[in-house]
């Protein structure tokens, strides 16, 4: 397991993120926290030190799930993350949150704490200044962004450092790759994407004759219109991380492990299985023709996306 620094700061990420938005139940289904606990466990002892969590993520209940399953460890081995989501955007209750997200995992400080999405009804310059507050108090090592602009992000900037932003990021979205990821790694800021799995399309584990009657119907990727073309570039995947004895979301994270500006994916996992499986994304390395290779079926597909919104939704923007 390598190790990688966030920008400019001095936080120091495993080169992969334990994602547990699953592990606060809801959109991902039934997880128990036995489950999410021993994944936890597992993945510290087979390097992991860094934890993504978020306010909203089961309201709260993922963020005491990983308090639970650090318990005895040594915090300052460990990097925990967390988000304040849009409705405590505003000064007094973004400190707020910010304390009873410490409550919720039990520490005194948090490495990362990050804007979960932007807002309209609150100035940013109002959500930066509490967020330097908590810093200068010791709450909070590192600033993070989740979800802007490049726009947003550089408004957000004029009142202070941006240690990290996580975008959606994956083979199969790649709107950041023009601006965003460029402007990052120029200014030495972390990039740590999420969703590098595409929501599993790029797992290997859906059918063209798949339908779907959960949440995921209402998400972009999983329209008629561009399912089929998504597991087109699974297949390519599929075919060039069999080479290496891998599978194709081993491969999928590997590819983002190679890809410049990216500091550490975040990936998700329910159980021990698939963070096991998913480590197993590191110590090795494509080629760089097998890197080109993937990219090229990539970029097939995203160059010809519309401007979707957010994963999550249908909405097109216009450019």
């Amino acid at each position: 397991m390598d190790y990688r620094t966030l920008g400019k700061s001095d936080v120091k990420v495993s080169e992969i993120i334990l994602g547990c938005w699953a592990m606060g139940g809801g959109y991902f289904g039934d997880v128990t926290d036995r489950d999410s606990v021993e994944a936890i466990r597992a993945s510290l002892e087979l390097g992991v030190n860094t934890f993504d969590t978020a306010e909203v993520y089961g309201n709260g209940h993922s963020e005491t799930v990983l308090a639970k399953a650090l318990e005895g460890t040594d915090r300052d081995k460990c990097v925990v993350i967390s988000k304040v989501f849009k409705h405590n955007m505003s000064r007094d209750r973004l400190i707020k949150a910010c304390e009873r997200s410490l409550r919720n995992l039990n520490t005194d400080y948090l490495d990362v704490y990050f804007l979960h999405y932007p807002v309209d009804d609150v100035p940013i310059g109002e959500s930066m200044e509490a967020m330097l507050e908590l810093k200068e108090r010791g709450k909070i090592r590192a600033i993070g962004l989740s979800n802007f602009s490049l726009e947003q992000q550089k408004e957000a900037m004029r009142y202070g450092p941006v240690d990290v932003i996580q975008p959606c990021y994956s083979l199969l979205w790649r709107y950041h790759d023009k601006d965003l990821l460029p402007f990052c790694l120029e200014n030495d800021i972390g990039i740590v994407p999420y969703s590098p799995l595409a929501q599993g399309l790029l797992t290997g584990k859906y059918k063209k004759t798949d339908v779907f009657t959960d949440g995921r119907r209402r998400a972009a990727l999983f329209q008629p219109e561009n399912y089929q073309r998504c597991l087109d570039v699974t297949e390519v995947l599929k075919d060039v991380s069999a080479r290496h004895g891998k599978t194709p979301a081993q491969g999928a994270i590997n590819w983002l492990l190679m890809t410049p500006g990216i500091t550490a994916p975040i990936v998700g996992a329910k159980n021990v299985k698939q963070a096991r499986e998913n480590i197993e994304a590191t110590g090795w390395r494509f080629t760089e023709e097998e890197y080109a290779e993937i990219d090229e079926a990539s970029r097939r597909f995203t160059d010809t996306l519309p401007r979707y919104a957010l994963f999550f939704s249908t909405e097109i923007i216009e450019e």
